[in-house]
């Protein structure tokens, strides 16, 4: 009896997670609930009175708000804290669907839920587990988030938004004070987070303002969205090659992505910190119009995994050296003719300024490089130029995401378990700066957690990584590796680097025509310590 009740629930409750509603769903979690109700065990009890609440919640509030209290009387938050969690979460949102909402009511029983998501959050290793886990702690999140909003408290709102993306192990919650004091004034954290399906929160954090407005993104605007990110879930090793026709689409999104009152912030703004969420990791920032021009010709600007990454303090490399490969030719791929010669001529012009470098040629550059990578090597290399194939998997393989050293694969797992303190890793490579944004049985990830090889270089301990979010054009990438040093060396950051780059980029008219400048972008991960 209690394997079938467990199956049951374990059916129910993925209908919740994949988004199924209607009278059958309810049907099942009725059923489910007359079944459990004969078990001794209260959380089974508890955990499928939870299940029906939901089928309630946008019929009768009401409704789903007795059954949520009733699933919460039957459990404690110590035995059952995703539960307790859960319910709490149900019995706000009613409290926001009523005749009569009840805002402050519905951010009192947030608070209470988002605790205890805090401090029971997932450890298991089970990547499906994991996955179904994490959304039920969405759940809590966003509607933590909308209760904020809903009673006038954007920076709660923040907060709550924030815990849907990835932290470092024992990092604090997020102090929205350090991170506006760490902001200079001129630079401007455009955020983005999902309230649900259609619906966004877009927010403005600058030093001395923070503001938001959510956006309703209708069925067209989530169509686009839906092809974007399908190109990364879909492209595999072929990559995805960018067409002016999805440059055409941008377009339509332009009100969800910059509203009012991001353009009104824009106009005094002089650097971008941009935290997507989920499909929009798949959006190139860099070609959004803005005042007659695209955005990444206008304004320096980089992803950042949170908003503490604008504060946070990484300690990297005292030295200044460069190491750089660049591979040309492969036994069974396209050649990328001229890469080692960019690689050799960063080289020639870091050694000419009396500064270390180290070129890595064929053959055997991957086993030099993984040898170097494992011992310590790299400790003196400020930058780290990789210009080969590559190529960046979704979120059930993530660490055989790979850079395509000549015959050898250096993958997101091998790099992953080295030292990297780089300030800077410049990866000219196909679709070495995507973010994977679905897998391991859903089609978008719930948050926003790092996998592939952006993870694997901050978890070795690089600062910042450019990458490019699609396949990138040889004679174009040559160009970018180039430039974006001329700009590092003379103290620019990523951000800045691939500004000026891409700006000189511009000027030769078939980069411009197909867009080829557009791809690369950079992450960055906290500042210098």
């Amino acid at each position: 009896m209690l394997l079938a009740v467990n199956q049951l629930l374990t059916e129910v409750r993925m209908q919740r997670l994949s988004g199924v509603s209607g009278r059958d769903r309810r049907t099942a979690a009725e059923g489910l609930v007359a079944q459990a109700a004969a078990l001794p065990q209260r959380t089974i009890k508890a955990a499928s009175l939870v299940e029906l609440s939901d089928t309630w919640l946008d019929d009768e509030p009401a409704k789903a708000r007795c059954f949520a209290v009733q699933a919460r009387e039957l459990v404690d938050e110590t035995t059952a804290p995703n539960v307790t969690a859960l319910s709490l979460t149900i019995e706000a949102d009613a409290a926001l669907k009523d005749k009569e909402p009840q805002p402050d009511r519905a951010y009192d029983l947030t608070q209470r839920a988002i605790e205890l998501a805090r401090q029971h959050r997932e450890r298991t290793t089970d990547p499906i587990l994991r996955a179904t886990s994490m959304l039920d702690r969405i759940r809590i999140f966003e509607s933590a988030t909308s209760a904020a909003l809903a009673a006038g408290r954007l920076a709660c709102a923040l907060k709550a938004a924030e815990n849907q993306r990835p932290a470092l192990p024992g990092e604090p919650p997020l102090d929205l004070k350090l991170v506006q004091k760490a902001l200079a004034i001129g630079e401007l954290a455009i955020v983005y987070t999902w309230l649900g399906a259609g619906r966004l929160l877009v927010a403005t954090v600058e030093r001395n303002s923070l503001q938001s407005v959510p956006v309703t993104v209708n069925p067209e605007a989530l169509r686009i969205l839906e092809s974007f990110s399908a190109h990364l879930r879909n492209g595999g090793i072929g990559g995805w090659s960018f067409t002016s026709e999805e440059a055409d689409l941008l377009d339509v999104l332009l009100p969800v992505l910059l509203p009012s009152l991001v353009t009104s912030r824009l106009a005094n703004a002089r650097k971008l910190f941009i935290l997507p969420h989920r499909s929009l990791h798949a959006i190139p920032f860099s070609l959004l119009r803005f005042g007659g021009s695209r955005l990444g010709l206008s304004y320096p600007w980089t992803t950042i995994p949170n908003l503490g990454a604008i504060h946070r303090r990484i300690p990297v490399t005292d030295g200044q050296g460069v190491v750089a490969a660049g591979i040309d030719y492969y036994p069974t791929a396209q050649p990328t003719r001229g890469f080692d010669g960019v690689a050799e001529e960063i080289v020639a012009r870091h050694e000419a300024r009396g500064l270390p470098a180290n070129r890595l040629t064929e053959p055997g550059v991957c086993n030099t490089l993984a040898g170097m990578l494992a011992g310590g090597e790299l400790d003196h290399a400020a930058f780290l130029l990789l210009a080969c194939h590559g190529t960046s998997a979704q979120g059930d393989v993530p660490g055989e995401s790979f850079l395509q050293l000549g015959s050898e694969r250096l993958t997101a797992d091998m790099i992953s378990r080295s030292r990297v303190p780089a300030d800077l890793v410049v990866l000219v490579a196909c679709c070495s700066g995507q973010r994977a944004v679905g897998g391991m049985g859903i089609q978008f990830w719930p948050g926003d957690d790092l996998f592939g090889l952006q993870a694997a270089f901050r978890v070795a301990g690089a600062r910042q990584v450019i990458g490019s979010l699609w396949n990138a054009k040889v004679r174009a990438a040559k160009s970018m590796a180039g430039l974006v040093y001329d700009a590092w060396v003379n103290g620019a950051d990523a951000a800045t680097s691939i500004q000026r780059a891409a700006r000189e980029l511009y000027k030769d008219p078939l980069h411009q025509q197909k867009y080829e400048w557009a791809p690369f972008t950079a992450v960055q991960f906290g500042m210098k310590a």
